[in-house]
């Protein structure tokens, strides 16, 4: 699809929350507890990765960057605090140092020409990589001075959410809770490294890969021949077939887990509820 915004934007937000992951020790101990290889993560890279339980249950979906001296997660601030709970339930002997940045207030920066606006504004602290849309976006943890910040247009949250989901992008807490196993998000090739050794969940998530027996894919949706609320499950001939999750009223467009067989892009299925097509 195209790109969504054509002007260098801006949307801040407390709807997502900060964990730093300090100490020499870092890298290898969130290694051992989420989906992707995080040893191999380079400075100022991020890379997406879930937090499995032991039965491979997604309990966060998180964006990880690497600093010089820190590991800092971006996550939906949706049970947070037991998603570090987890975390540090694990801590034993490793230098590992895990908090909750307190009063986490994000800016994202988006649109055409966002990565000239950054040379020129030169924001102070980092500047993490954003996967919610199809082109370049960005996490500030900082606040943005009014004379870059004028330069930028302003996003509505109703815009925001509208490209995420065009986009294919889950949140947790909205589209994913620890009822999912990882591979029903449906964002392996993104969020899961099937060759980077042991980690909590593991197992269940490799045999999961041998087997591809998941009975339900999240994807994208068009509602606009049904009639679509968010967190309803649509039924064909008494059988469920479509669970909704995020659901755009601009685009009438949803994401939504959908039975395997009928996930794939194309597929029309004929519900109680009317018509969704699979995009």
């Amino acid at each position: 699809m195209s790109a969504p915004f054509e002007l260098p934007s801006i949307w801040t937000t407390n709807s997502q929350a900060i964990i730093s992951i300090k100490g020499k020790d870092r890298a290898a101990f969130l290694h051992n507890f989420c989906t992707n290889d995080i040893k191999r993560l380079e400075i100022n890279t991020a890379v997406e990765a879930f937090v499995p339980n032991i039965k491979g249950k997604c309990l966060g979906y998180i964006t990880v960057f690497q600093t010089a001296d820190e590991l800092l997660l971006v996550t939906a601030n949706h049970k947070v605090d037991e998603l570090v709970a987890h975390l540090e339930r694990y801590i034993i002997t490793e230098d590992v140092e895990l908090s909750l940045v307190s009063d986490a207030t994000l800016t994202l920066v988006t649109g055409e020409s966002i990565e000239s606006w950054l040379e020129t504004a030169q924001p102070h602290g980092p500047i993490i990589p954003n996967h919610w849309f199809t082109q370049p976006s960005y996490w500030l943890l900082n606040s943005v001075s009014d004379e870059y910040s004028q330069v930028l247009h302003t996003l509505s949250d109703d815009e925001v959410q509208a490209a995420r989901i065009a986009a294919g992008t889950p949140l947790y807490g909205t589209d994913i809770s620890d009822e999912q196993f990882a591979q029903e998000v449906n964002r392996d090739a993104l969020a899961i490294s099937f060759t980077k050794g042991c980690y909590l969940g593991q197992e269940p998530i490799a045999r999961i890969d041998a087997l591809g027996n998941v009975h339900w894919y999240l994807t994208r949706i068009d509602i606009s021949e049904a009639e679509a609320k968010t967190g309803v499950t649509m039924t064909s001939e008494g059988k469920p077939v479509v669970k909704t999750r995020s659901i755009s009223t601009l685009t009438n467009q949803a994401l939504a887990y959908v039975k395997r067989g009928q996930h794939t892009s194309g597929s029309v299925i004929e519900t109680d509820s009317g018509i969704i097509r699979v995009l």
